[in-house]
């Protein structure tokens, strides 16, 4: 007896994983309409606080069938890096997928403190504290990201490697996705139809647990981090416990007088490559232009969303700005 699978798309396109400007992440909202992503993009060379270059663009995967970051935290993408060739073909930054585990909502309160005196005169005298006291709570909300929402990187280049204004590069995105050939009817699980991925897949998705509390505890003290990534170590060891699980499930679950059979399948996936042209580079401080009068609507674009978003991510998350605000975190 053959049992009657849920036929499962695999349909992941590729050629929708790309990245984007950020005017493109956020078009005018004139239209309702869809824009079509701009057929020469642009993107400017800046520099950090600690004099550090760095590009930075907004991943897209709107429709392409994979939600990329809650796939990285369910573990089925095990290894992942965006990729930025300069036009000689020169790998000139190369670094995983960023994104924003929490939303830190920091909030800041000035307590005054009066003191009441009773003086000779028996009428109380208040006299208000010069010294306020000063508390700040954080709270760690934990984002959920679907296949609609853009995810903001900082691309660091390597160093020697900065591009020239005019000059032109290239990006895309490295996937490593490991996913069992079939899945199993809901009722072989008890109607739980996700029961056979999360057998194969709970070592790392508990590890991924573990790391993103850990995160988000330092993200309450006040501390920047990152979510650490998939060593090859550890990517060797979940393949291998992916592997063994699934030879020992086959046969053992399954519908009602027959079973379920999975196969391994592991894909080194490569998104399109975009194409950007470097409009320009900052040094010190400073500018270097392709034209000097070139102002663009793009340009003021950018100064407006600095002005909205007056938190850096180079920032310490310990610099108030507010009285309330969100703090964007790595």
């Amino acid at each position: 007896m053959i049992p009657t699978f849920p036929k499962q798309s695999e349909q992941i396109n590729l050629n929708r994983i790309k990245m984007i400007t950020k005017q493109e992440a956020n078009p005018s909202h004139e239209s309702n309409s869809k824009k079509p992503l701009a057929q020469e993009p642009g993107v400017s060379v800046e520099y950090s606080e600690n004099k550090i270059p760095f590009i930075q663009l907004d991943l897209f995967f709107e429709d392409a069938g994979i939600s990329i970051i809650e796939e990285i935290i369910a573990g089925t993408i095990i290894d992942h890096h965006i990729v930025v060739l300069n036009q000689k073909g020169e790998i000139i930054a190369k670094q995983p997928v960023n994104f924003q585990a929490y939303e830190i909502l920091e909030t800041k309160t000035e307590v005054m403190r009066n003191k009441v005196i009773v003086g000779e005169s028996k009428k109380p005298v208040k006299v208000n504290s010069t010294t306020p006291e000063t508390r700040i709570s954080r709270e760690a909300i934990e984002r959920q990201y679907s296949d609609r929402d853009t995810v903001p990187q900082v691309l660091e280049i390597f160093e020697g490697k900065v591009p020239s204004p005019g000059e032109y590069i290239s990006i895309y995105l490295e996937l490593t996705y490991v996913l069992p050939y079939l899945e199993p009817n809901c009722e072989s699980y008890g109607g739980n139809c996700f029961g056979a991925k999360q057998k194969f897949f709970d070592d790392v998705t508990s590890r991924n647990r573990r790391e993103l509390d850990i995160l988000r505890i330092r993200y309450v003290n006040g501390e920047i981090a990152q979510f650490p990534n998939l060593s090859a170590e550890e990517q060797t060891e979940f393949k291998t416990n992916i592997k063994s699980k699934i030879d020992s499930s086959n046969g053992t679950y399954g519908p009602k007088h027959t079973f379920t059979k999975f196969f391994f399948r592991e894909w080194n996936l490569v998104s399109s490559p975009r194409y950007f042209r470097i409009l320009s580079v900052g040094k010190l401080g400073k500018q270097t232009i392709m034209e000097e009068d070139k102002r663009t609507e793009e340009s003021k674009e950018n100064s407006q969303s600095e002005k909205d978003d007056n938190h850096s991510i180079f920032d310490s998350p310990t610099h108030t700005k507010h009285k309330k605000r969100t703090i964007t975190t790595p």
